[in-house]
């Protein structure tokens, strides 16, 4: 092949270029405090090659976003004329994406597999498929469905010994491919909920006993590998050089607000509501498992966020003072191990802007699932999606308090189940406490009858 062909097809076939580096971009933050500042950071895109982290959204929320080294001298000219408040965050963001270290798992050595480390998606692939080997009797892991990229899209569906009767939980995560600690907690839930009947923790193992679990650690795995392998920042699936930001995707007030029609745009929605295989295949399978579906968690990063539904509308409904009232007391429970501050609410509430085609919403919406959050994980910025190795557990740990917080059986239907799984329900516990009651009578009896 000539060098001159060599360099068209690397110039019209991008997908095989070299990884992209991010080597001298800067992550900045920009407040605006009144709308010409709004104004300006809604424009960037059309000036610069700037990546958002957390998009321009209400009045003084933070906008977090990346800037190419070649934008940085007339980006800072310009925002000096605008007089927008700036604070560079991350000097030079491949320094700090090179920190965040990626291990490989050894098939049949689940210990191998830890949570101070990243992985790629054929290590958690291969860790659930050891999972379901040592617990058969309790773990079955399933594919959902399959990626533009021939991948599976794996489901894990957990049942401890029990009671018989029980609600469900879905956790959804690693939807976003750039958002690696999603994933991460998923996989953590995960065994915590598997090593429950061994722990002292009373309460984890009231909850784990309690329900029908279903994970699905990965939703998007063409996007979250190529992360690894092509683009650090990359947000969407894979369906074309383009892809579709699969969290604008699903039919809950699709393409209405706060997405875009653009190919080349990070919330590209897509031609139309359930255009893609990811989000078909997880609404076929939350409506397969909608009957007695309790809760529905999304797990994403960043900012230390509990958003409620619904994702599009500034209003508060249907039952969001019960569940905000919920969530406020799982970030207390996440503030008592390392200070960790959450904020609550809607997205509008939280992160300052409206969206649509949000998975969450969707699953509220269309099956009246009672309890219904997304998880923005740490931090509020000063890592971002580079959040080094050795926040992964500590960020797993304290989550794993608000979740644990969360799940506790609040509907009356199902508040039995905590007795059931020890053996009685509270039919059959008011019945046994008769009956002691009855033989000890019957003792004082006899011993007063014969004394």
């Amino acid at each position: 092949m000539s060098l001159f062909y060599l360099i068209s097809f690397l110039l019209f076939h991008p997908n095989y270029c070299a990884t992209k580096k991010y080597t001298n971009y800067t992550l900045y933050r920009g407040v605006p405090v009144n709308k010409s500042h709004l104004d300006f950071f809604n424009s960037l895109s059309e000036m610069f090659d700037v990546n958002f982290w957390t998009p321009p959204g209400s009045l003084y929320k933070p906008i977090d976003f990346v800037l190419a080294p070649g934008d940085k001298k007339v980006f800072l000219k310009m925002a000096e004329e605008y007089d927008v408040y700036l604070s560079t965050l991350i000097a030079d963001v491949q320094r700090a994406f090179d920190m965040q270290r990626v291990k490989s798992y050894i098939r049949r050595n689940l210990g191998s597999f830890d949570w101070n480390d990243f992985y790629r998606i054929n290590d958690i692939y291969n860790w659930l498929k050891d999972l379901k080997d040592k617990y058969p009797e309790f773990v079955k892991v399933e594919s959902i469905g399959t990626t533009y990229e021939k991948r599976p899209i794996l489901a894990v569906h957990v049942t401890l010994p029990g009671s018989k009767l029980r609600s469900k939980v879905i956790v959804e995560g690693g939807i976003h491919a750039r958002e690696w600690i999603g994933p991460c907690f998923v996989t953590y839930m995960l065994q915590q909920i598997l090593d429950s009947p061994k722990s002292n923790n009373s309460n984890l193992k009231d909850i784990a006993l309690t329900y029908e679990w279903f994970f699905v650690p990965v939703l998007n795995p063409d996007g979250y590998e190529y992360t690894h392998t092509n683009n650090r920042l990359w947000r969407k699936n894979r369906n074309n050089e383009y892809g579709v930001d699969l969290n604008r995707n699903f039919d809950h007030a699709f393409g209405t607000v706060g997405v875009s029609f653009s190919h080349y745009e990070e919330t590209y929605c897509g031609a139309k509501a359930f255009s893609e295989k990811e989000t078909i295949a997880m609404s076929n399978f939350v409506r397969n498992h909608s009957n007695h579906l309790e809760y529905y968690l999304a797990f994403h990063s960043y900012g230390q966020a509990m958003i409620l539904p619904y994702a599009n509308t500034r209003a508060h409904m249907e039952n969001f003072d019960t569940v905000a009232a919920m969530a406020k007391q799982a970030a207390d429970h996440i503030a008592l191990r390392y200070n960790t501050r959450y904020v609550y609410g809607t997205a509008y509430d939280t992160v300052g802007y409206v969206t649509s085609g949000v998975s969450g919403c969707w699953v509220k919406e269309t099956f009246s699932v009672p309890y219904v959050l997304t998880f923005e994980l740490p931090d509020r910025g000063q890592y971002g999606f580079a959040l080094p190795n050795e926040k992964i557990t500590p960020t797993c740990i304290e989550t794993m308090d608000g979740v644990l917080s969360l799940l506790k059986p609040r509907t009356k239907i199902y508040d039995k189940l905590r007795h059931e799984h020890r053996g009685f329900d509270d039919g059959q516990r008011t019945k046994f406490l008769d009956k002691l009651v009855i033989l000890f009578n019957v003792c004082l009896f006899v011993i007063a009858r014969f004394d």
